[in-house]
């Protein structure tokens, strides 16, 4: 009888405990983690971002054989790979005429920049 009793106890000492822990537990809302591998923004006056804006720049003036000059960043968003991509909508100037576009530029491990895409246009949404 002492054995049942003891092993209730414990039973019932256990579920207590368990219960209890759980319900001490602070409620978390389900927050959107960013899905690794893809974009997320980042301040519009990031270092790393201007950096990245002013290679496409420089670059795109180079191939076009055309002075172009930014004007502003509308948004500013990164990707982390095997380094980092760097997704800008920006405002430029190109032959006197103001333009959207959307550049790509990457940074690989070594710190230097390529320009992976620079495209005309309005900015993608989201």
């Amino acid at each position: 009888m002492k054995n049942i009793f003891r092993m209730v106890a414990i039973a019932v000492i256990a579920i207590t405990t368990i219960s209890n822990a759980s319900a001490v537990r602070p409620f978390r809302a389900p927050q959107q983690e960013p899905m690794a591998g893809g974009y997320r923004d980042t301040a519009k006056d990031d270092p790393e971002a201007l950096a990245a804006a002013r290679f496409a720049i420089k670059e795109q003036s180079r191939k076009l054989h055309t002075r172009i000059s930014l004007v502003s960043i509308q948004r500013t968003e990164v990707q982390v790979v095997a380094g980092l991509n760097y997704r800008l909508c920006m405002k430029v100037k190109v032959k006197r005429k103001t333009q959207t576009v959307t550049v790509v530029v990457y940074k690989n491990l070594k710190q230097k920049y390529s320009l992976t895409s620079w495209t005309p246009g309005d900015c993608r949404e989201k």
